[in-house]
């Protein structure tokens, strides 16, 4: 089934790409190079003049050159990156190319980058929520417009994500949320986090497992209960209901806050955060069911075997309340950047090949890749919708989740955001912040991701 599902992805892609190339024929890009000064430092940049229709894949490849380039990826990602990179040399073989591929975290890679810049990789994947920091430190390579056609092919969100003022400055490839994975052998009713736990299932230590030290996962709480961080849809950098005008924290904040601390009494809950620990807990039969993301799936799927199974986040019901609410989760995009560099550390020519191998990573076939070796959800848009039809269970609760979840900002606040806000709930989750303090540490949250202005 999964094999007819692949081909009929496939040709969804040869008939993305005949359209693509058809179109791009005869392009031509004009270009002039010219010097941009900023905090001291001389940037050789690319300004196009005119272009018709060139893209990464129809650009005839120059020949006799030699690329030094370095890429950052995921460290589950390693080996299928590697393998994209020997395609990229296979399909220009007339230059010559010394690629080095680190691994890297995604959630923190802005961070890597902007130590230093020029100490950095070339190109590298990252996840959406860094991009403001990344631009604001001038990091990242801004997106030429001979590239526009490729992300303009992307789905909606991956658009919204990939740009900061209306400026694109990354090539996404990878659509996420987060979603239970469970043991079907183990239990079978995952529709609310209650349900779950009051289960008796025979040599199960625990029924669940959310990894409560990380905010990627227990913002949901905040979110089902209704607080705001930076608006409905992320992008209003004044509103951030954590407290009320008074500096006590919002009825919503409360809300949330009291549902993770009830949690601790719960002794069929676990937080585990150990990727490996979480494996192991899952392949022993220690926990019936976890909540994750997308990046581990090949993981999740090796330790369960023909018991895995997937759904979206269950619902949970609020003290006091008697209708359950939908767990709303964070969503994100991985996309590519391309390091800002000096023309000193850099010259112009590789920082074109730094762009056009970024958008090679990013494009149609390496997204198809990446659904077959590691069911991501691709987010160009063809493929996208190919893939929601395709009966993928994992990628069909990537998509229903999608409708109880929100884009993790990519505010430049986000900084100041997931640290903060792990140790605050991850606290009260463990009853080491007495309730009698939320206030205080809600509201110098609060200060903290309003004063990044």
């Amino acid at each position: 089934m999964k094999k007819n599902v692949l081909k009929c992805l496939m040709l969804a892609l040869t008939l993305v790409l005949s359209f693509a190339l058809a179109a791009c024929s005869g392009g031509v890009k004009v270009a002039v190079e010219k010097d941009l000064t900023a905090d001291g430092k001389v940037y050789q940049v690319t300004e196009t003049i005119a272009h018709v229709g060139t893209t990464e894949e129809t650009e005839a490849p120059e020949g006799g050159y030699t690329y030094n380039l370095r890429v950052w990826c995921a460290d589950e990602d390693y080996n299928m990156i590697s393998e994209m990179l020997d395609a990229y040399k296979a399909k220009y073989p007339s230059n010559t190319y010394n690629f080095t591929l680190e691994r890297q975290g995604e959630d923190v890679v802005s961070g890597t980058v902007m130590k230093d810049p020029e100490a950095a990789a070339d190109v590298f994947s990252f996840a959406n929520d860094q991009l403001g920091w990344l631009i604001k430190s001038q990091a990242l390579t801004q997106i030429p417009s001979q590239y526009t056609k490729q992300i303009d092919a992307q789905i909606e969100v991956a658009k919204t994500a990939a740009s900061y003022n209306n400026t694109y400055y990354a090539f996404p490839y990878s659509y996420e949320n987060c979603f239970l994975y469970y043991n079907k052998n183990l239990i079978s009713d995952v529709s609310s986090v209650e349900g779950i736990l009051k289960q008796s299932i025979p040599g199960v230590n625990y029924n669940l497992c959310i990894d409560m030290s990380d905010s990627y996962y227990t913002t949901a709480f905040l979110y089902t209960a209704g607080v705001k961080i930076f608006g409905d849809n992320g992008d209003d950098p004044t509103d951030v209901t954590l407290v009320d005008a008074s500096n006590k924290a919002s009825p919503a904040a409360l809300k949330a806050c009291t549902y993770i601390k009830s949690l601790n009494g719960q002794k069929k809950l676990e937080s585990i955060n150990n990727k490996n620990d979480q494996i192991s807990a899952l392949q022993n039969g220690q926990i019936a069911a976890i909540i994750s993301g997308p990046h581990m799936i090949s993981s999740f799927k090796a330790a369960l075997g023909e018991n895995f199974a997937v759904a979206k986040l269950p619902t949970i019901t609020f003290a006091g309340e008697s209708t359950a609410r939908q767990l709303i989760s964070f969503s994100g995009v991985k996309m590519y950047g391309i390091t800002r560099k000096t023309t000193q550390s850099r010259d112009q020519k590789t920082t074109d090949e730094a762009l056009k191998l970024a958008a090679y990573l990013a494009n149609p076939e390496n997204q198809t890749i990446r659904l077959e070796k590691r069911e991501f959800c691709p987010t160009q848009a063809d493929l996208f919708a190919s893939a929601v039809d395709s009966g993928i269970d994992t990628i069909k609760v990537v998509v229903d989740q999608s409708k109880a979840s929100r884009l993790k900002p990519g505010l430049t606040q986000m900084d100041n955001y997931w640290g903060n806000m792990s140790n605050f709930l991850n606290g009260v989750y463990k009853l080491a912040r007495a309730e009698n303090t939320w206030d205080k540490y809600l509201s110098d949250i609060q200060k903290k991701l309003l004063g990044s202005n």
